[in-house]
Order: structure tokens, then sequence, then C-alpha cells
């Protein structure tokens, strides 16, 4: 019975392995701050021409669709939250390294990229960093808009699991 049973999650088990590229998530805050008191958010935009700036509608689309999940509504007038999304990959085509999967019954390799992803949370009135998420680890760099979708969603689900933090 239980060769059965592994046999029908192996395939499972390889998927969701082959997905997730070991990809670390946290997230720290300031536990002196009551975050039931800020509803609302904006952008805070780096330079584009910092190294780190995300000028990727992706990113910023699924961040904001999260936030709105949570309970924070954007808001460019006096906003309680100003969000900084920074994001670093390192090389166009780092291959360092390799991933694989089993697909169609067919062993499928592809080039894996090393990125971190830091997303601040900062209180608009005195500009002090009250919350930050980080994503570090190993993506597919040939992923189709769909998986890339899925992968910043399960990122984001997983960054803001306990958001709003309580006192």
């Amino acid at each position: 019975m239980f060769r059965v049973r592994f046999r029908l999650l192996l395939p499972l088990l390889l998927a969701f392995a082959a997905g997730c590229h070991g990809i670390e998530v946290d997230s720290t805050f300031d536990h002196e701050v009551d975050f039931s008191q800020l509803h609302t958010y904006d952008w805070l935009s780096l330079p584009p021409t910092s190294p780190t700036a995300v000028n990727d509608a992706t990113v910023v689309t699924t961040l904001a669709a999260t936030l709105e999940k949570k309970g924070l509504r954007r808001s460019q007038e006096q906003p309680d939250l100003l969000v900084a999304v920074h994001r670093m990959i390192e090389g166009s085509l780092n291959t360092k390294s390799s991933g694989y999967e089993f697909r169609d019954g067919r062993l499928h390799t592809y080039t894996l990229q090393k990125g971190s992803l830091v997303i601040d949370l900062v209180e608009a009135k005195n500009k002090e960093s009250v919350w930050r998420g980080t994503a570090n680890g190993a993506f597919r760099s040939d992923q189709t808009p769909d998986e890339r979708r899925a992968m910043l969603n399960d990122i984001m689900d997983r960054m803001f699991a306990g958001f709003p933090p309580h006192r």
C-alpha cells in the first residue's frame, strides 16, 4: 500500500521540488509598530538608474495585489506606508548551476539564475522601515509568463503570511 501511494506522490513531489529551487523567504518587523493603524500605501520610487530598481510590471502588480489582500489600499495622498522594492539578479544568464524536471515522461534541463527580492515597508511619517520581506535563491531563467506569475504569487504569499503582524 505504501508503494502505491509513494508512486502516486512521486511525480507531485518532483514537480514541487523542480519549481521551488530553494527560494528562501523571510520577513521581519518592528515590534513597536501598531500595524492595525496602517491602512494605505504608495510606492517609494528608486532612481531608474539604481542597480536594484524594479522596472518589472509583474513584480509590482503581484505585490500590489498581495497588499490589497492584506487590507492595504493604495493612496497617493498622505499614505501610511511607502513600499520600496529592490531586486538583484546575478548575471543575465548565470550558468553556474542548472536544474531539471520530469515533464511529458522526459528529463528537461534548464539554466538557473540567482536572485534576491527585498520589499521594505517604510512608515511615511518618520521615513523608518517597519517591515522587511526577503526572498533569495535560484529560479529558472526560461520561465513562461504564467510560471513567473505563479512563482511570484507563491513568494508573496509566503513573505506576507504573517502580515499584518500583531503586537
